[in-house]
């Protein structure tokens, strides 16, 4: 893998073969998928919608069984992006034209652009077709059509969906109310929370120790269900699920009916928990929390839910938990979600991070370090140099290094001075030469040993 990490064609093609690494079934089930996601456009992160055909994904289902993510990452194509047959200001009047005309055939299209654009070489019937295609507009004559339908995985662990609800403002430590966020990660087939916890902040770094918590108790799902918030499409957490081999599915904008069983179970909350808790005398975040994974575990998994059939959450996923993924035996899942940053080291070999300074150890001074790091658990953080050298640093005690006495610079050798030539040889550069010459320049030369001209 490459030293930055994943590259974006890598965790694309990843996204394209990921659903292809649960499907089971008898023989020819695997070509059939594959068949059609070869029928479906995908969104290319530097080339837009694209056509991918089955012996290519075939070929990158192979690789990533055999190296894993690395197997995903190729050399970049020398022509990438070159060869055009519709140029970037036809193809923005050709879709201007097209969404502003929709009753207009291909051929009336082309007549249009033949004459708005005589200088540009107009593409055929058949690529302006795939063109249209491509951007959605072939079918711009269509009616819309909502077509909701209610779903459900079979096994529990299948698919967790994912949500935020905003929740009550709470008293911090330093006094002040802030705005809460409840982030909560619901299994489809069995409806039981696999985690649920309220957050200071909106923020990718509460959704990683959400997940993270949610995979200590519950295992590895095979799919993420998001919707298309910032935090639900940032790339690292592509890269974290690329690793774990979980697929991450995005509800399309603007239709959230399929999150319905998450939104259903924030209603319960609201309508259930919230009104049973003093905001003001809860004590805090953290005593907050404790009230809401007691009543989640205490009654919202023992009751009958009405959604599967009178059957309890929790009785749910005991009886069809048998195919649940447990965390790799390889796999540091804390190291996974560390958050990760760049510093550089003081002149005291200290660094600051959150607010806090840790202490790296005066070797480090001036170096720019990679610093990893749990939010959650600022005890310690781990500082690594670009040589992969790393140490532990902890928060600086301040009264304790005031005690410490401080090491003696070491002693550095007296390099030995390499010896200098280049006067030497200009000195012997400017000399007269030797021989006639000299002696003709002697008896040029009068008494006085002025020369005669």
């Amino acid at each position: 893998m490459t030293k930055d990490g994943p590259t974006d064609v890598a965790l694309f093609r990843y996204q394209i073969i990921a659903p292809l690494l649960s499907v089971a079934g008898p023989r020819g089930t695997q070509k059939r998928e594959i068949e059609k996601i070869a029928a479906r456009l995908h969104e290319h992160p530097r080339r837009g919608n694209v056509s991918i055909g089955v012996g290519t994904i075939e070929e990158w289902l192979l690789r990533y069984r055999r190296d894993g993510l690395d197997g995903l990452e190729d050399k970049r194509r020398r022509d990438l992006g070159t060869s055009r047959k519709i140029d970037a200001d036809l193809a923005e009047a050709l879709a201007v034209l097209a969404e502003g005309k929709p009753d207009l055939d291909g051929s009336g299209l082309l007549a249009e652009l033949a004459v708005t654009h005589k200088d540009s070489v107009l593409p055929s019937l058949s690529t302006l077709y795939r063109f249209l295609r491509s951007r959605g507009l072939d079918q711009r004559r269509a009616p819309g059509r909502k077509d909701h339908r209610a779903f459900a995985f079979d096994l529990a662990g299948d698919c967790w969906q994912g949500d935020v609800m905003y929740g009550p403002s709470l008293p911090a430590k330093d006094g002040q109310r802030r705005k809460t966020y409840l982030i909560a990660i619901l299994d489809d087939a069995t409806r039981v929370v696999v985690h649920a916890q309220f957050y200071f902040e909106q923020h990718l770094r509460s959704l990683k120790d959400c997940l993270k918590q949610a995979m200590l108790k519950r295992g590895v799902p095979r799919r993420f269900y998001f919707d298309n918030g910032q935090i639900f499409r940032s790339r690292l957490l592509l890269a974290l699920c690329a690793r774990l081999g979980i697929q991450i599915i995005h509800t399309r904008p603007y239709q959230p009916q399929g999150r319905a069983k998450l939104e259903r179970w924030f209603l319960t909350v609201r309508r259930n928990f919230l009104p049973r808790v003093d905001c003001d005398q809860c004590g805090g975040l953290d005593a907050f929390n404790r009230l809401l994974f007691a009543w989640v575990e205490g009654e919202y998994h023992q009751r009958p839910h009405r959604g599967l059939g009178g059957e309890a959450p929790l009785d749910r996923w005991l009886r069809i938990s048998d195919g649940i993924r447990p965390l790799p035996l390889d796999v540091d899942l804390d190291a996974l979600f560390l958050d990760e940053v760049t510093r550089r080291i003081a002149k005291d070999g200290t660094l600051t991070l959150a607010g806090k300074r840790f202490e790296a150890g005066p070797r480090f001074i001036g170096r720019k370090v990679t610093v990893r790091f749990d939010p959650f658990d600022l005890r310690s953080v781990h500082v690594i140099v670009a040589s992969g050298e790393s140490v532990v640093a902890f928060p600086v005690d301040l009264s304790a290094n005031r005690r410490v006495a401080r090491l003696p610079a070491p002693d550095k050798p007296s390099p030995t001075p390499p010896p200098l030539h280049s006067l030497d040889q200009l000195a012997n550069d400017m000399e007269p030469p030797k021989g006639g010459d000299q002696d003709q320049d002697d008896d040029d030369q009068t008494e006085e040993g002025i020369y005669v001209c």
